[in-house]
């Protein structure tokens, strides 16, 4: 199972990007149901945003709990819940999904230019999530979007907070930090300590030539309209796992197999 392939679907379009899409259910119904065909399509891990009735950022949970339980009536996927969001709230509205029955959640371990601001997790804010997950036992996917997150993600490990086997997802692309190249994949493929997971978030357009990279390398894939509602340039997805079947398709041509949830909740070291 060592070499085997998690492959995630994050299906919470940026809400300005779901402008340009008007005929998405963006309810929990609708987030349900494209979960489950992603997870029908091979996906073993859904990364989910605490969304409204409407699909709108809220940090009230009764939809993103209502959105967990129609899921789980259908399939095992593993849910991951971020702790993404804008500067002006306070890490415990941004870790509103740590309140739920969640098995892994991201965790921004530095702040980063992006586009024409700046995402801010200040070490404080950090520490904050990276205690509440580990007194929660969420697992959690470290998001690195610079080299030296690495480190900062090392030294909260030094303190407890984080167990091996670490998961980190290399967020390449995004305006403002380290650029999709295959150089950057591989200097922090090879930064992380030995026995570690790792996958890769290709922003601006650059999500499936990342993901094919990490196929041949051993590292873990994601897909899905967060990233890019787009199956090629010009072309919508018809559904997310439709991105799913071609990252699923593509790492059976080069022999990888893909891990089922359960297989993945072994991998990663979750609670059972």
């Amino acid at each position: 199972m060592s070499d085997a392939l998690i492959v995630t679907v994050a299906p919470s379009i940026p809400p300005y990007m779901a402008r340009n899409f008007p005929d998405l259910d963006l309810s929990p119904e609708g987030i349900a149901d494209e979960v489950v065909r992603a997870w029908n399509a091979g996906a073993s891990v859904a990364h989910l945003h605490v969304w409204d009735e409407q699909g709108r950022p809220t940090l009230e949970t009764s939809a993103f709990e209502r959105t967990l339980q129609l899921i789980r009536d259908r399939c095992n996927i593993i849910i991951e819940g971020s702790t993404g969001g804008i500067n002006k709230l306070s890490p415990a509205e941004r870790s509103v999904s740590l309140q739920t029955n969640i098995e892994m959640a991201s965790l921004n371990p530095g702040s980063v230019n992006y586009d024409g601001g700046v995402y801010i997790n200040a070490p404080d804010d950090i520490a904050y999530w990276a205690q509440e997950m580990h007194r929660r036992r969420i697992k959690p996917d470290v998001a690195i979007f610079e080299a030296g997150m690495i480190a900062n993600t090392l030294a909260l490990a030094e303190q407890g907070w984080l167990e091996p086997p670490f998961l980190f997802g290399f967020v390449l692309g995004q305006p403002g930090a380290m650029p999709a190249t295959p150089k950057n994949l591989l200097f922090l493929s090879e930064s992380i300590p030995p026995g570690s997971h790792w996958g890769v978030v290709g922003h601006g357009g650059h999500d499936l030539q990342m993901s094919l990279l990490a196929l041949g390398m051993g590292g873990h894939v994601r897909a899905g309209f967060e990233d890019n509602p787009y199956y090629r340039p010009g072309e919508p997805a018809t559904s997310n796992a439709q991105l799913i079947e071609r990252l699923v398709r593509l790492a059976r041509e080069v022999g990888r197999k893909v891990a089922s949830p359960d297989e993945a909740r072994v991998m990663l070291g979750l609670k059972t």
